[in-house]
């Protein structure tokens, strides 16, 4: 008797129906759509703030090479309002850095370099934007001038077309 019964359901039990996978898909597919807006804000966001790192790096080790060496080093900035730009340095030893997937916008435009003395002072305030078009986060950084300390945070003007250090709003 056990093994008829065995049998009969066997057959039974085969698989899905394909209204059932239908469904499931259909679920798939809906859940992705409410998700994918959020997961691609959440990429935009990493982006901004990985070129922002890469930025507060190759400066401070611009800046850090000058004093280590005692002679002047200069870090090279992109085109202004560029996309996919490369920071150079003529003090750097571990190469260029490249801001992927990120724009670059700075004050002082007709000058594209930052400029640390041996003791790792600057010349003047410089402010640096860096920002996507996929997402409303604008970091920036402020090189302060004379001992050219900086600072980061979150840029607050919407109209990056005069980029100031008053818009550079540090987090709490």
């Amino acid at each position: 008797m056990f093994h008829r019964k065995c049998a009969a359901t066997a057959g039974k039990s085969q698989g899905f129906t394909l209204i059932e996978i239908i469904v499931v898909t259909l679920m798939v597919g809906i859940l992705a759509a409410i998700a994918s807006p959020s997961v691609l804000g959440f990429l935009a966001r990493a982006k901004v703030n990985r070129g922002l790192s890469e930025l507060q790096s190759m400066i401070l080790l611009t800046q850090r090479n000058a004093t280590r060496t005692s002679q002047s080093c200069t870090m090279f900035l992109p085109d202004n309002n560029s996309k996919d730009g490369i920071l150079t340095s003529n003090c750097s030893v571990t190469g260029n850095e490249v801001l992927k997937d990120v724009w670059i916008k700075y004050n002082r435009t007709n000058s594209q370099k930052v400029n640390f003395n041996y003791r790792g002072n600057t010349g003047s305030l410089r402010t640096i934007v860096i920002y996507s078009n996929s997402t409303d986060l604008k970091r920036c950084m402020v090189i302060s001038n004379g001992i050219g300390m900086t600072r980061i945070g979150i840029y607050t003007e919407d109209n990056l077309e005069s980029i100031s250090a008053t818009f550079c709003q540090t987090s709490p």
